[in-house]
């Protein structure tokens, strides 16, 4: 096939050749995970710790590892949609006016959309583990959380983040600004 019939007049590829670049870029984004609870002392007497396992522009799966209690405060997302599954342990999560919105064990969970007030605990003395998907609208260039009352803990109730990779820990601003350059965005 001649070179005019894959490219345009502005040199750009078109028909299949352009399909098949698209399919290339998108499975170059392809990423294997494995979880393994990190080693590491709770910095700061943070309860909770969130190790992130794999995530792209439009979504991010994490898991929360959380001491007992582990809370935080009543906040939304405007910008994101959560799913939330119990791996270890059991976590109770609250509306507004701490009405009850679930309690959950192993393999059970719940999804919030975005802008759903919520806040959540771990129930008991176990240490919990909590998968977190995050699912984010095309253009968004980093996750927004407006808490709406005080922590309800003196660590603030955010935790810290643990990269697998340099097993170094991040603040939740650190953990995002590395996002936005992983991403480019």
């Amino acid at each position: 096939m001649a070179d005019t019939d894959t490219k345009d007049k502005g040199g750009e590829l078109r028909g299949a050749e352009k399909k098949e670049a698209f399919f290339q870029a998108a499975e170059a984004l392809i990423q294997s995970f494995a979880f393994d609870a990190p080693k590491i002392e709770f910095p700061n007497e943070k309860k909770k710790v969130h190790v992130k396992l794999a995530g792209t522009n439009n979504v991010r799966a994490s898991i929360q590892i959380l001491r007992e209690g582990g809370e935080n405060n009543l906040h939304y997302h405007p910008n994101m949609d959560l799913i939330y599954m119990v791996l270890k342990g059991t976590i109770r999560f609250y509306g507004p006016e701490d009405k009850v919105i679930g309690e959950y064990g192993p393999l059970q969970g719940v999804l919030l959309p975005e802008n759903a007030r919520y806040w959540f605990e771990s129930v008991g003395t176990e240490e919990a583990h909590l998968l977190q998907i995050a699912g984010f609208p095309k253009g968004v260039t980093g996750m927004k959380r407006i808490p709406l009352e005080a922590p309800k803990q003196a660590d603030g109730g955010e935790g810290v983040w643990f990269d697998s990779a340099s097993g170094k820990t991040l603040s939740d601003t650190e953990q995002q600004a590395k996002e936005r350059d992983e991403h480019g965005v």
